[in-house]
């Protein structure tokens, strides 16, 4: 079968600049990265990934300006 145009861009913006994994149709939340037995990545296309994310980096930003109204 034929794939279209927007099939093959999709296929190469899977992986955003080698890195960053961005896929609505893959239900994972973490999946291998795209070199074999390097680690794993998050699927940025879930929405419990981006929720943990921007929980994380609140966590972090919260962490660091505690830290600094302590001092």
């Amino acid at each position: 079968m034929k794939k279209n145009w927007i099939d093959y861009i999709s296929d190469k913006l899977i992986y955003l600049n080698g890195g960053i994994y961005v896929n609505k149709n893959d239900p994972n939340f973490l999946v291998p990265k795209a070199s074999p037995g390097v680690g794993w990545n998050v699927n940025f296309g879930n929405p419990k990934a981006v929720t943990s994310f921007i929980l994380m980096i609140i966590v972090i930003v919260a962490l660091i300006v505690g830290s600094i109204l302590i001092s």
